[in-house]
């Protein structure tokens, strides 16, 4: 073989290994929230304080009451992956209507708004090399006005959660929403939407 030929027979390898290395594409953006428009049960947040549901046919939203002693606070934990950019969204109104998200590595991002129209709020949040959960959680202040929340989204790449949270890891956790009976996740559970 000449060394021309060994060269070029080198250099095919390298590019097809380079191939090979970059064929995988990456996972797709999906959205991680369960319910964040609460048009649906099982209501998948965990609530402290006065929270109602408020709306019309499929236009729900979600209205907190914070006190003296609660800022009427809401959260779901959503399953992520290491070393991630995530962006979470929300539509909110009212004074000190805060959305964030917090992980066990010290993830630690959180937006607000006093605007008593709905307006969109978004904070980017970056995971750590271990981190596998997220906590996704919105509120009021206290002793404040009431605030609603209408939409809450958290997308990134991922694997889309199964309706009911995933039985078999860490999950969001299943609680009754406000006035609504709600089943605990399981591996046959769907979701009913609310007209």
């Amino acid at each position: 073989m000449s060394a021309l030929t060994a060269a070029a027979a080198t250099i095919g390898l390298a590019s097809g290994a380079g191939f090979a290395a970059g064929a995988a594409d990456p996972l797709p953006r999906v959205e991680l929230v369960l319910n964040g428009a609460f048009n649906s049960y099982p209501w998948m947040w965990t609530c402290d304080g006065d929270i109602r549901t408020s709306g019309v046919p499929h236009d729900h939203y979600v209205s907190g009451r914070p006190t003296a002693d609660s800022t009427a606070r809401c959260s779901q934990r959503v399953r992520v992956l290491p070393n991630s950019s995530y962006l979470l969204q929300a539509t909110v109104r009212g004074p000190f209507a805060f959305v964030g998200v917090t992980g066990a590595a010290g993830e630690n991002a959180s937006t607000w708004s006093g605007q008593g129209s709905w307006n969109n709020l978004s904070v980017r949040v970056n995971t750590g090399p271990e981190t596998t959960e997220l906590t996704v959680y919105f509120h009021g202040w206290y002793e404040q006005a009431p605030f609603d929340v209408r939409w809450v989204s958290l997308t990134g790449p991922g694997y889309e959660p199964r309706p009911c949270g995933e039985p078999d890891g860490p999950s969001p956790t299943a609680t009754d929403g406000p006035g609504s009976p709600s089943p605990s996740p399981s591996p046959t559970c769907w979701r009913t939407y609310i007209p």
